[in-house]
């Protein structure tokens, strides 16, 4: 499933949006995977919160067909300004072509030629995959794929240049993120390994349409309501952009400045399943 159609929705009430705005993108997940069943055209694979906005993405093997199959889903959802982005190849492919559509008044350009054939095909990671984050040309630091569910990736990043060095290296982050850079070769799988036992699994407050919040892991899976104290203190299980990780990476190796952003990515050995559930 090669290429794409990624929607983008502006959000209110903060970077992440409010509760009742985040609910409604969770209904239209729903929603969009009921639209896709049977259909063969396609998949939803996923969404990334932060920065006023959300993307929705999904996969297929034509643009077009899967766009037409959900374009009046898309449209239902009342978040706006919204706009799709068709995209005709992988993330990676210097040949991939895209055009923009706004939900309200339709294609913003004339959509472009189809790309030629013999695209990459997407390389789909699996639990165990230790990959490699190019830092600067020369030196490259090593990862690991710790935990797949759906369309959550639990990756971790070790204090490690070289893959001999990877068995005893501390945890420098971890993160939920997307396969993208993983399912177009930007980082590169080198092998699969076991998961090391000292994986910081964490947890996190998730908000949905309960009150007060309920403590989760990294697959969703819930736990029980959380305190008070820990709907204050836990953070919110959401996803990050790959590229984010690499950018947080490069910084730890002094490739670029550290941003407060990536601050989420350090593991926090108070916000882990032994720590907060106990087992």
């Amino acid at each position: 499933m090669t290429d794409a159609v990624i929607v983008r929705y502006a959000l209110t009430g903060g970077p992440f949006g409010t509760t009742d705005g985040r609910a409604a993108v969770y209904e239209l997940q729903e929603r969009l995977t009921a639209a896709l069943a049977g259909l063969d055209v396609g998949e939803l694979d996923g969404n990334e919160f932060g920065g006023d906005q959300v993307a929705v993405y999904l996969y297929g093997p034509d643009a077009d067909r899967l766009y037409d199959a959900v374009e009046p889903v898309l449209r239902s959802l009342p978040h706006r300004p919204a706009r799709a982005t068709l995209r005709y190849g992988e993330a990676g492919d210097p040949d991939a072509v895209r055009y923009e559509i706004d939900l309200d008044t339709g294609r913003a350009e004339p959509p472009p030629a189809r790309p030629k054939p013999g695209r990459r095909r997407k390389i789909v990671a699996a639990e165990g995959d230790v990959f490699r984050i190019p830092l600067d040309g020369v030196r490259s630091v090593y990862g690991q794929v710790v935990a797949k569910h759906d369309y959550w990736t639990l990756v971790v990043v070790f204090d490690a240049l070289s893959l001999d060095a990877v068995d005893g290296a501390d945890i420098l982050l971890l993160a939920n993120t997307f396969e993208d850079c993983l399912a177009d070769g930007e980082w590169p799988i080198v092998e699969r390994r076991a998961v090391r036992a000292d994986v910081p699994w964490p947890v996190y407050k998730f908000w949905g349409s309960t009150t007060p919040p309920v403590i989760v892991d990294h697959f969703g899976r819930v736990f029980r309501e959380a305190t008070p104290e820990e709907a204050r203190t836990l953070p919110s299980r959401s996803q990050t952009t790959a590229n984010a990780v690499t950018d947080a990476a490069r910084a730890a190796f002094g490739v670029g400045e550290w941003d407060d952003s990536y601050d989420e990515f350090l593991p926090d050995d108070k916000a882990t399943v032994a720590r907060v559930i106990g087992s």
